[in-house]
């Protein structure tokens, strides 16, 4: 009988745990999770800010569906050693697991930016529900809120706090645009001028040097010099792999842990999925780590099928988000920046604030990025299966400029040939 450990209880994890059952019904499942509390969906935790949504609308697993598939829970507790010669892994509390199959499933944590003075700020991050909840109190007795960085997580945010609190929002960027990671120019841009309209103080090109306390708030310095006055600080710098417990392990790290398209790590047994894992990206072959909701669904399947015995692999990975900002759809699938040998198709019709672009590579499409209502984002499902196959979509090409795709009438047709 299989020994499986399953460290780390989010989309990988649990995605593992149902691999694993559908081919081995006998084996032994020990899930690890450092987290307290129920698994929850990371992406949703905005609407638990937002009051639109409580906890158990957001929550991914009961203590049923554990018992169900006879799953040892070992919650709020994590590791801190690997030991891949003994096929060990050492708990915070002193226990030692063994393990015939490991899944390193540990997520990410927000990054901390190197800033004078923010490790002495009561700064708020929003990766997990704890973060949530330091929000939820920070905000009753705020009257302004400064933002560290105008990415997917940060705007998210202030997205979910401007629907509960009318605060003062500053934000401030380094980058030349808003969501520089995920939107193109122009796509950020109508972004930046809805945020605007929003009554929210953008800065873009700046980047904070410092925090200070003072008078009960903050004091934020910029390279520029300027200062201005906050009760509240949030940021959001990225996030890292949570993999320093893996510090003196034989597993190989560089930007998240080293897998191949099993999912497999270098140390025998020992496999790895979700934001801690570095694979290969789908496009353009190149090594990223893709910290996603999707991905991490994808790398768990394929890791829970192999450890269960399986053969299975992982094409890669796809840049894919999809979210709601400030009243917008906002998404973003592939690659979405102009570069030489692509072929651009835009839609934009700026006073209704919807854009959209489209970019192929001989005549398949290869990535989009949309803003707009949510009927604009609603078929990048089927957009994202194209890209998947390569479809061709030439003799579709004149039917890609209005407004409104068929996207599932292409697909369809393009595999009747």
């Amino acid at each position: 009988m299989t020994d499986y450990v399953i460290l780390g209880s989010s989309a990988a994890g649990l995605t593992a745990i149902d691999a694993i059952r559908e081919r081995d019904k006998d084996g032994y499942i020990t899930l690890v999770s450092k987290e307290p509390g129920p698994a929850y969906s990371r992406v949703a935790l905005p609407y638990i800010l937002s009051s639109e949504k409580k906890l158990s609308q957001i929550t991914l697993q009961t203590d049923d569906y554990f018992s169900a598939n006879d799953v040892e829970t070992l919650i709020g507790v994590g590791a801190t050693a690997l030991d891949s010669d003994a096929k060990t892994l050492t708990l915070e509390d002193g226990r030692t697991l063994d393990y015939d199959k490991l899944l390193i499933g540990t997520g990410s944590a927000s990054r901390v930016p190197p800033i004078d003075g923010i490790d002495g700020a009561d700064v708020c991050y929003h990766w997990t529900l704890a973060d949530t909840r330091k929000l939820e109190r920070q905000m009753t007795n705020a009257k302004s809120c400064f933002v560290i960085g105008a990415g997917f997580i940060s705007l998210l945010t202030v997205s979910a706090l401007i629907k509960v609190v009318g605060l003062k929002y500053t934000v401030v960027e380094m980058a030349d645009q808003v969501m520089p990671q995920l939107l193109d120019r122009a796509a950020g841009d109508t972004l930046e001028r809805v945020m605007r309209d929003k009554g929210i103080d953008v800065m873009l090109g700046e980047s904070v040097t410092s925090i200070e306390r003072q008078n009960g708030g903050y004091g934020v310095t910029l390279n520029n010099g300027k200062t201005y006055d906050a009760d509240m600080i949030v940021c959001g710098a990225g996030v890292r792999p949570n993999v320093d417990f893996l510090q003196h392990s034989d597993v190989e790290i560089a930007s998240g842990i080293l897998t191949n398209d099993r999912q497999e790590t270098n140390v025998s047994g020992v496999y790895a999925a979700g934001d801690c894992a570095e694979g290969v990206d789908f496009l353009s072959g190149e090594r990223v780590v893709h910290a996603i909701w999707p991905t991490a669904i994808d790398q768990g399947r394929v890791a829970g099928a192999n450890m269960a015995g399986d053969s299975a692999t992982y094409p890669g990975s796809l840049s894919w988000n999809v979210t709601e900002l400030f009243g917008l759809a906002s998404a973003s699938i592939g690659e979405f920046r102009d570069r030489d040998g692509l072929e651009s198709i835009v839609f934009h019709n700026p006073s209704a604030n919807v854009y959209r672009k489209l970019l192929l590579d001989d005549g398949r499409i290869v990535g989009a990025v949309v803003i707009g209502r949510s009927e604009h984002i609603q078929d990048l499902g089927v957009v994202q299966a194209m890209i998947r196959r390569k479809t061709d979509v030439t003799r579709w090409n004149h039917m890609l400029h209005g407004e409104r795709i068929n996207y599932g009438m292409i697909a369809y047709e393009s595999l009747k040939k």
